[in-house]
């Protein structure tokens, strides 16, 4: 059979740079095609954190870690619902993803306790997930690897068994191996709703962190299913905390002056635990909703302290929780203010002894300056004593990574539905469904997933096109 190349990739973001340049150092003849108009996918937009244990970054802060630690970890997170074979090999793998990112001319000033873990492994690149996807599209063309953009992959080319190539805009190409790397399906309503539907119940205000990187659609959870791949990993992914007070905003990080209540009147979480819970933990309430309650004093001087919003040292800072953008809203009535406690239960439908019991033992520990039941840490602790006061609904309505899509092994092969490999089929990044499980792990699971793991499939494809004839 004739080849136009060794190995197609689908997908030019972090997890499909990363692939291609692995495959083309293993002798590999490889071609990038890219439905956007630019290389960088989602990686480009995200804040650059890469999720990883028993770095050089890490040694050098004097932080203890292994990938054993980060595997157990993982795991009983998840509770053992999710698969070990595949969570191990990325706790092992990971920390050569910095290694390499370093080589590449990455830098990290910062390791953070990106998820509810003890030991810090979310390693922040300087210049975001911008200056990875700058560092990897400028070692792409430094290589010289081929990339076409603008160019969307209709259908994958099945003979015997094998998967040999692609149909894209009215042509075929033929390879030995196919790589897909496109990403989640964030931007699809269609696809939110079979996949996501714990995300997809609230509606309108649903949107993805990736809405600037266009086509993450779910073309390649498409496209393997169309040849039989299986899709695993339901109504998984990360969903982040939102008041939704200014339109496609992300925000992952709730402010910790905020007293956090349920519809039943009751707290059920730190205000600030980490995006890698919250979202999860706010959706499982009643209605799938919370209210996040202040007064006026507090709303005047908590809202000036910005630092809880940039936990990751990128220079972001909120916007949602300014003072006068809550204020615009109180005035519309989207936002809900009262001049006493009893009134805003009553706005809200909340018990008022419970709401008041609830406050009564907040305000008691903010004096003692001790979160005595939900131990949030707070640089102040705010009590909540003079109206009027404020209620701003909050849900985990903003999809952070989409967490259900194909199945592979640990070398990387796309498996069918009887969980078989296919050949020649690989993938790696958020297209994937295995990696994840029921929560997310701590920021820098998506990019370290996407270059991870997209490492691992370069290097297995270019092994498989070695072994076929030309």
């Amino acid at each position: 059979m004739e080849y136009d190349y060794d190995i197609i990739i689908i997908g030019g973001g972090g997890g499909g740079m990363t692939a291609a340049l692995f495959a083309h150092a293993a002798g590999a003849k490889v071609m990038i095609l890219e439905a956007d108009k630019k290389l960088g996918g989602a990686t480009q937009y995200s804040e650059g954190v890469v999720y990883a244990a028993g770095t050089s970054v890490q040694r050098a802060q004097g932080i203890e870690d292994s990938a054993q630690a980060m595997f157990d970890y993982i795991m009983t997170l998840n509770a053992w619902q999710t698969r070990p074979d595949i969570i191990r090999l990325f706790a092992e793998r990971s920390a050569m993803t910095i290694e390499w990112l370093i080589s590449l001319g990455a830098k990290y000033e910062w390791v953070v306790k990106s998820g509810v873990d003890t030991v810090p492994r979310g390693h922040c690149t300087v210049g975001a997930g911008a200056e990875i996807a700058r560092l990897l599209s400028e070692a792409v063309g430094g290589q010289g690897i081929e990339t076409v953009l603008a160019t969307r992959v209709d259908s994958l080319i099945e003979e015997n068994g094998a998967i040999v190539g692609v149909r894209a805009s009215g042509a075929e190409l033929r390879s030995k191996a196919v790589i897909i790397t496109t990403g989640g399906f964030g931007n699809s309503p269609g696809m939110r709703a079979k996949y996501f539907p714990s995300v997809a119940q609230h509606g309108d205000i649903v949107y993805a962190v990736h809405n600037f990187a266009p086509f993450i659609l779910g073309d390649g959870i498409k496209l393997g299913e169309a040849v039989g791949a299986a899709v695993t990993g339901h109504d998984t992914g990360l969903m982040l905390p939102s008041a939704a007070l200014i339109p496609n905003a992300v925000e992952a990080f709730l402010p910790p002056w905020t007293m956090l209540v349920n519809d039943e009147g009751r707290r059920f979480m730190p205000e600030n635990s980490p995006y890698a819970v919250s979202g999860y933990l706010i959706n499982e309430q009643t209605r799938s909703h919370a209210w996040a309650i202040f007064d006026e004093k507090t709303m005047i001087e908590g809202s000036q302290d910005k630092r809880f919003s940039d936990p990751y040292h990128t220079g972001a800072e909120s916007q949602t929780w300014d003072e006068a953008l809550i204020r615009k809203h109180a005035a519309t009535g989207k936002i809900k203010t009262a001049p006493t406690l009893e009134a805003l239960a009553d706005q809200l439908n909340i018990d008022r002894f419970a709401l008041a019991e609830t406050m009564r033992r907040y305000n008691e520990d903010a004096h003692a300056g001790q979160d005595s039941e939900w131990q949030k840490v707070s640089p102040k602790y705010f009590p909540l004593e003079n109206g009027p006061f404020y209620a701003v609904e909050v849900r985990a309505s903003v999809i952070g990574q989409t967490s259900a899509g194909l199945d592979i092994d640990t070398q990387g092969r796309v498996r069918d539905i009887h969980g078989r490999p296919l050949p020649g089929l690989y993938a790696a990044g958020e297209v994937l469904g295995c990696v994840q499980g029921k929560r997310y792990s701590g920021g820098g699971m998506g990019v370290g997933n996407a270059l991870t793991f997209g490492r691992l499939a370069g290097e297995e494809a270019a092994k498989y096109a070695a072994s076929k004839a030309s």
